[in-house]
Order: C-alpha cells, then structure tokens, then sequence
C-alpha cells in the first residue's frame, strides 16, 4: 500500500509539473505581460509629462510609436559599441551621459534608445534594441519588430523591443539570429555586475508579433494611465 501511495504521489507531482513549466514559460515569453501599469510607474509618467511641457516640439511626447507602415520609431540612446551610458531627460528634450560602463563589461552590442509615447512598468519609456550597424545617438530611426527581449531587473519587468531597419521594400535588413540573442543575452544579463543592489537576467526570446504587442500595450499605458498618482492604471481588455 505504501508504494502505491508513493507512485501516486509522483505521477501527482508530475503532472503538477507538466501544467506549471508551461505556464510558466508562457510567463517569460511575455505572452501574459501584465495589463496593469504599477502606481510607481503612474507617477513617473505625470513626473514626464510635466517635465516636457515647456517644450513645444518633445520627441518622447509627440513622436507616434508607430508608423502608417507599421514600423516603429525608436530615438537611439546609446550607440552601439559606446561603454558611456546615455539617458534621455526629458526637461531637456535631448540626453545626457548618466555613466560609464566599465571597460571589463564592454561597450553595448546594440543600438540602445526607447519608444516615443510609451511607458513601461518600470516608469520609463519602453526599450529598444536595434540591431545592425551603429547608429548615432540623438537619432530617430524606424524599423520592423524582429523579437522582443524579455528581461527583469531590480526594478521589476524591463523587456526590449528588437528593431531592424528596412529596406526600399519594407523588408528588415537585418536579421535577429540565435547567435546576436546570445550575445544580447550574455551582455545584459551582467551589464549591471559593477552596480550595488542592481542585477538583470534575460529569461528568453519572443516573437516580433510579441514585440510588437508590447509597443501597443505600453503606448496605451502612456495615452490612458495619466492623472491619478499613487494608484495602479488597470487597461480593460
């Protein structure tokens, strides 16, 4: 009796199993990212959105996220190989070097920037990686959505929209292969190493369709969760 009683528990604990991993792969997939901006976030994109209010023209504010062609915009932060650690401010409509990144790290191996009119869960715009050669920082670039990073932080969810520019036929020009998801991967999974407090980790790879969903959702969060600070936005389905 007892060794049934043992094998009934292991095929209950297998099935268990069987029904979590994929949930939970489903989770880091991004496949269920969260509908609901944190009231921390909800205070940072009021902080934002007072900060750019001076300015008539703000490249955050009134740039589209996305295009007619559906391509996405994206203002380049960080060109790639630089090791100085450009931030976007948004009371000067333009960017700042915050830090610099060690020279054991390396500099980043990806055009850095964020999504005009987005915000993500953890108060800045949404990220975005363009893959390809060096951009120039300060620049604003369109691309098709190739993938998404899916990435967590010392601040919560901090996931990465992949960008390829195009060609004159709309097609990407260049592709994100397993090798350049590796190397992305191993780069911001110990890009913060040298920082007290701060990690990373890249838990896995979605889809351009993933990517792109995300740009939309964080584009709602910054067109709807504005005015109630220190509560949670909730978006409806």
């Amino acid at each position: 009796m007892l060794l049934r009683r043992e094998v009934v528990t292991v095929i209950r604990i297998g099935l268990l199993c069987a029904i979590a991993l994929p949930l939970a792969g489903a989770a880091q997939r991004g496949t269920m990212a969260p509908r609901e901006l944190p009231a921390n976030a909800v205070r940072a994109l009021d902080t934002s959105l007072e900060s750019a209010a001076p300015h008539a023209r703000h490249v955050w504010r009134d740039t589209p996220p996305v295009n007619g062609d559906g391509t996405v915009n994206a203002y380049i932060e960080i060109a790639r190989g630089d090791r100085r650690k450009w931030e976007f401010e948004m009371a000067a409509n333009a960017r700042a070097i915050d830090r610099v990144i060690p020279d054991s790290v390396g500099g980043y191996p990806v055009n850095y920037g964020f999504v005009p009119q987005t915000i993500s869960y953890d108060g800045d715009p949404f990220d975005a990686l363009v893959i390809g050669p060096p951009i120039e920082g300060g620049t604003l670039v369109a691309g098709v959505a190739v993938g998404v990073m899916f990435m967590e932080d010392e601040k919560g969810l901090d996931s990465k929209v992949v960008l390829s520019r195009v060609d004159k036929a709309g097609r990407p020009v260049d592709r994100l292969t397993p090798p350049i998801e590796r190397e992305l991967s191993d780069y911001f999974g110990r890009y913060k190493l040298h920082q007290p407090g701060a990690f990373s980790r890249v838990p896995g790879w979605g889809a351009a369709a993933e990517g792109l969903s995300l740009v939309r959702l964080t584009h709602a969060f910054f067109r709807d969760c504005r005015g109630e600070p220190g509560v949670a936005c909730r978006l409806t389905p």
